[in-house]
C-alpha cells in the first residue's frame, strides 16, 4: 500500500505547485531574482504540464505515464531554474525555490525508478495472455473474467501457475490489488518479483467479472482480511452465487467475509482451527469443491486445484445460494 500512498501524495505535490506555477507566476519570478516577465510564459505552461500530470496519478490505476512526464518535466524545471540562477538578482530567493523543488525532483525519480524497474522486491513481470485478444480466445473458460485478488507478500507460484491454467482455458485473468501500480510476490522464502495491477481495488466492481482466485501466502490474505473493501469484495462474489477459488492461506478472507459457515473446505493446515472455528468442515484433501467455492491445500497440490478450479469455473448454471 506505500505505492497507493506515494501515488497519490505526489499528484498532489504536483497539482499543487503546477496551482502556484499557474497563480503566481510574477511573484515567483520575483523571489528568484528575475524580473520583467521573462519567464512568466513559461512558468504557466510547467503549471499547466503539473496540474495535468498530477491528475493523471491519482485518476489512473497505473501511475507510470503519470511518474515519467513528471520526471520529463523535472528536468524543464531544472532548465528553467539554471537560466534564472544565471539571471537572478536574488541568490538567497533563488537559493530557497531551488530548495523546495529539490525534494519534490528527488521523489519523482525515486518513484519512477521503483514502478518501472521493480527495483524493489525483484524484477517487474509482464502479464501476456497466451490466448492473445479477448475476442480471440477460445475454450472452456472463454469470455469469462477472473479476478485474481491479492496485495504485498501473495505466494508467487501460487498466482502464476493458476493464473497460467485459466489464461489456457480461455480465461480473462486480471490483478486487482489495493496496491496502485505494482504488487509484490513472496517466493517461498524470499521477496519475489513484482506483478503490474490491472485493477485498482478502489475502482473493481463485483459486475465486472465472472470468477474470483485468491492466492495464499501468509501477508497477503492477512492483510486483505483487515481491509474492509477487499473483505467486501469477496463477500460479494459469494452473495451473487459466482464462483470463487482459495488456495493455502487464501480462506483468511473469506472467513473474514462471514462465507465459511457450513461449508466443507481445505487450506494450509495452520489454518484448520480458524475455519473450523468460522463453522466450516475442514478435511485434509488436495481440492475440496462446496458449491460455488473451491479450496486447496497449497503449493503442492496446485495440479489438482487447477483442475477442479477450470471445471467449476466453467459451469454456466446458477450455484446453489449458501
Amino acid at each position: 500500500m506505500a505505492e497507493t500512498t506515494s501515488g497519490c501524495a505526489l499528484g498532489l505535490a504536483s497539482i499543487a505547485v503546477g496551482a502556484t506555477e499557474l497563480a503566481f507566476p510574477e511573484q515567483l519570478e520575483k523571489t528568484m531574482g528575475v524580473g520583467d516577465g521573462e519567464m512568466t510564459g513559461v512558468l504557466r505552461v510547467l503549471g499547466v504540464r503539473e496540474v495535468l500530470h498530477g491528475l493523471d496519478l491519482l485518476l489512473h490505476d497505473d501511475p507510470r505515464p503519470g511518474l515519467l512526464g513528471r520526471v520529463a518535466g523535472d528536468l524543464l524545471d531544472g532548465a528553467v531554474l539554471a537560466m534564472a540562477g544565471a539571471r537572478t538578482r536574488n541568490p538567497q530567493g533563488f537559493a530557497m525555490i531551488a530548495a523546495a523543488v529539490a525534494p519534490i525532483v528527488i521523489a519523482d525519480m525515486l518513484a519512477a525508478m521503483n514502478t518501472t524497474t521493480g527495483a524493489m522486491g525483484g524484477r517487474l513481470v509482464t502479464h501476456h495472455s497466451a490466448n492473445g485478444r479477448r475476442t480471440m480466445r477460445s475454450g472452456p473458460l472463454a469470455g469469462r473474467r477472473v479476478a485474481i485478488l491479492v496485495t504485498e507478500g501473495f505466494e508467487q507460484v501460487e498466482l502464476e501457475k493458476p493464473r497460467k491454467a485459466l489464461d489456457q482455458a480461455g480465461a480473462d485473468t486480471r490483478i486487482v490489488s489495493p496496491e496502485m501500480s505494482t504488487v509484490r510476490a513472496w517466493d517461498f522464502t524470499k521477496w519475489g518479483d513484482r506483478f503490474p495491477v490491472d485493477v485498482n481495488l478502489a475502482r473493481a466492481r463485483v459486475d465486472d467479472f465472472d470468477a474470483l482466485l485468491l492466492p495464499g501466502g501468509v501477508m497477503n490474505p492477512d492483510l486483505l482480511r483487515m481491509l474492509p473493501p477487499a473483505v467486501q469484495f469477496v463477500r460479494s462474489f459469494f452473495e451473487a452465487n459466482k464462483p470463487v477459488a482459495a488456495i493455502c492461506h487464501g480462506p483468511w478472507p473469506i472467513i473474514e467475509a462471514g462465507q465459511a459457515r457450513g461449508r466443507r473446505m481445505t487450506s494450509w493446515r495452520s489454518l484448520q482451527t480458524d475455519l473450523r472455528n468460522a463453522g466450516a468442515e475442514w478435511v485434509n484433501e488436495p481440492a475440496v469443491v462446496d458449491r460455488n467455492l473451491v479450496t486447496s491445500r497449497g503449493p503442492q497440490d496446485i495440479p489438482t486445484f487447477n483442475r477442479e478450479m477450470v471445471s467449476l469455473f466453467a459451469r454456466r448454471g446458477a450455484f446453489v445460494a449458501s
